[in-house]
């Protein structure tokens, strides 16, 4: 019993049972933003997903009684065979199974952050039903604890090519003239089976039209291979991302693979240098004091962040792709919290006390925090993590600042439950 109950308060919006909570996410592709494949760079431009015949993007389910199940049917086209189809889940309020035509493909120990399956040997030619069912019943009693009904949201069924375009990253340093040195990094994989030759040109736009950086890589991948294109675009100080000037640049990427065209993908993305120098945020060389609400979800970003306030610490379960694209077009800072709270519990760290000190929990609290960095790096607006929700400290705290600190070097990594102690950065949010 007294497990249940642990069960029941540890990780809001949708964790899992403990049987799955102490495995890691299996059979799932790798945590990454948002990647919209298409097969041209006029519709690419639009970066709407239904403009793509590479995206199946669903919402018509079949429920059943108990909320409990969502099905739907999608159609693989003949000019999707001999490429990689691959199902992204945005998010379920409770732990799930993805089942194709009755078939379980993979799961997800937790909803909070976007979880994708790849579905490439099952994926024929033709219709196929495709499932989530969430699982492990005590879960809908943490989604109702927070006014949560079961729910799945924001499913699509991508197509890409197999050697495809899996991650783009931008890391930015400002030169004595204060502009933006952007070194962008695209993670290109390769599923097929022999090697391949593929072609990764790349342009970047600042003013929707002024062309900053143009070229190409070529690379040779082998079978399960990944590597990664790098190039660097002079970004001018007038057009780089800050919570007062919120521009945006856009990269756009073409994939060749034997000289012909295979996807077409287009980012837009924020160039800004952020550092915590001295327990203080530095923007683009600028110091900015961060001064934070928790986001309410019954109302809109843009009116929760009024003066004084200027960023919003946002759980994981509610940092999807259209909120945070929303925060960089607005300028609003944001801190992104791992899906984990613990504040219901017990305040001590004795055994049978909060498990952020319980050893049998580190891998769930490293997944948490894993997934939420990786599908929210891309944002501009994200100026930090938060490693959970709680009072207390412990070893699982602890070893999930070492390992968001070994993913992230600039950005500042928080846990209130620290009390400024050794697994939160000193820095200055209110």
């Amino acid at each position: 019993m007294k497990i249940i109950l642990l069960l029941l308060a540890i990780f809001s919006f949708g964790a899992t049972s403990a049987q799955s909570l102490v495995l890691p996410f299996d059979r799932t592709e790798p945590f990454r933003t948002a990647v919209v494949p298409y097969g041209r760079a006029a519709d690419a431009l639009s970066a709407e997903p239904a403009r793509s015949n590479y995206v199946a993007k669903l919402s018509e389910w079949s429920v059943t009684e108990d909320g409990r199940e969502y099905s739907t049917s999608f159609a693989v086209p003949v000019w999707w065979l001999n490429r990689q189809t691959i199902v992204r889940v945005g998010r379920s309020t409770s732990a799930y199974e993805v089942l194709v035509d009755n078939r379980v493909v993979g799961y997800a120990c937790s909803g909070a952050t976007p979880v994708e399956f790849n579905i490439t040997k099952l994926a024929k030619e033709g219709r196929h039903t495709l499932t989530i069912r969430q699982i492990d019943a005590e879960q809908n009693r943490v989604a109702e604890q927070y006014a949560l009904k079961p729910l799945v949201e924001d499913v699509m069924v991508l197509c890409q090519p197999t050697i495809r375009i899996r991650d783009i990253m931008v890391s930015t340093t400002l030169n004595d003239a204060g502009e933006g040195v952007a070194q962008f990094s695209v993670a290109v994989k390769c599923d097929a089976l022999n090697a391949k030759r593929a072609r990764i040109g790349y342009a970047v736009h600042v003013n929707d039209s002024t062309v900053v950086a143009k070229g190409y890589s070529e690379m040779s991948l082998d079978m399960r291979r990944e590597d990664t294109v790098r190039f660097v675009a002079r970004i001018p100080k007038n057009s780089l991302w800050s919570l007062d000037s919120p521009h945006l640049v856009a990269v756009e990427l073409e994939n060749r693979i034997d000289n012909r065209p295979a996807e077409y993908v287009r980012h837009s993305v924020g160039v800004r240098s952020a550092d915590v120098v001295e327990g203080v945020m530095q923007l683009n060389n600028s110091p900015v004091e961060l001064k934070m609400v928790d986001y309410n979800p019954s109302k809109p970003v843009a009116e929760q962040v009024t003066a004084p306030y200027n960023g919003v610490v946002v759980p994981a379960y509610y940092a999807t792709d259209k909120l945070l694209s929303e925060c960089d077009r607005l300028g609003i800072a944001v801190v992104v919290r791992a899906a984990i709270n613990t504040l219901p519990l017990a305040e001590h760290i004795r055994r049978g006390g909060n498990p952020s000190n319980d050893p049998f929990w580190l891998e769930s609290y490293l997944d948490f925090n894993r997934a939420a960095y990786y599908t929210t790096r891309h944002h501009p607006c994200v100026l930090g993590f938060a490693i959970a929700q709680g009072k207390t400290t412990g070893i699982n705290a602890y070893e999930s600042y070492l390992m968001l600190k070994s993913l992230e070097s600039r950005l500042p990594i928080i846990y209130e439950g620290a009390a400024g102690e050794w697994c939160t950065d000193k820095i200055s949010i209110r």
